[in-house]
């Protein structure tokens, strides 16, 4: 179990004084307020959106996307997840969406202790996977946002990608018919993820003391190889 006031005082420098905040995650590294915290906020997420979307439209939308079935393959489909309770298909995406967020923050933790064990920097994967966890919690922004819009909008025909409205595709108010896998994902994004990048690129620059350039290359490194794959995979 975290240490409560070591988690508190580093919830509030993380986003007032991060420079005291990277300094107490890197002496005493505890990923698990803000594990917690992101996890709980995914689920809530994901369960209420489908207790308010019209779920046989949403699945009718996902499956015209795909490009892959016919439209009796689709009604089908349709039919059968409809028979199940929204509530079960909520918790369901709600699980999946949190133990997604632990997954993904393990696999980054991993490629920073690879570059830790390549360059012999002395950091461990439980420092990483603290200090990826607490630049991340900006993130609760959109999250909460999400959360208010579905309390003052009608949900029934929201898409996900028009679920929270700090992304940057609400923001900027673009018609997402028509993109392309690459451009759904971006305009998905949120203004919230520059500020964990930038929290990221200080936080490794305060672990490593290399320069902002080599720490900004590390850190988005890994961004760039997602999105060629993902660009590749849109061609395909």
């Amino acid at each position: 179990m975290p240490d409560t006031p070591t988690s508190v005082g580093v919830l509030s420098n993380i986003l007032t004084a991060p420079s005291l905040a990277f300094a107490a995650i890197k002496e005493r590294p505890n990923p698990w307020l803000p594990l917690l915290l992101l996890m709980t906020g995914v689920f809530l997420q994901q369960f209420m959106y489908l207790q308010v979307v019209d779920f046989p439209w949403l699945m009718d939308q996902q499956l015209q996307q795909a490009g892959n079935m016919t439209e009796a393959q689709r009604a089908q489909t349709v039919d059968a997840m409809t028979s199940l309770p929204a509530s079960a298909i909520g918790a369901a995406q709600g699980i999946g969406g949190a133990l997604t967020i632990l997954i993904i923050y393990a696999l980054f933790a991993l490629y920073y202790t690879a570059v830790s064990f390549a360059t012999n920097d002395g950091h461990k994967f439980k420092q990483w996977l603290a200090l990826i966890a607490w630049c991340s919690l900006p993130g609760l922004l959109g999250i909460i946002a999400s959360l208010v819009n579905l309390q003052v909008t009608d949900g029934r025909f929201l898409l996900p990608t028009q679920l929270n409205p700090l992304s940057f595709g609400s923001l900027l108010g673009v018609d997402q018919q028509g993109a392309t896998v690459l451009e759904t994902y971006l305009m998905a994004l949120d203004v919230t993820v520059l500020w964990s990048l930038v929290l990221t690129i200080l936080g490794y620059q305060a672990f490593t003391n290399r320069s902002t350039a080599a720490s900004a290359l590390i850190v988005l490194a890994p961004y760039g190889v997602i999105a060629l794959i993902v660009s590749l995979f849109a061609l395909t």
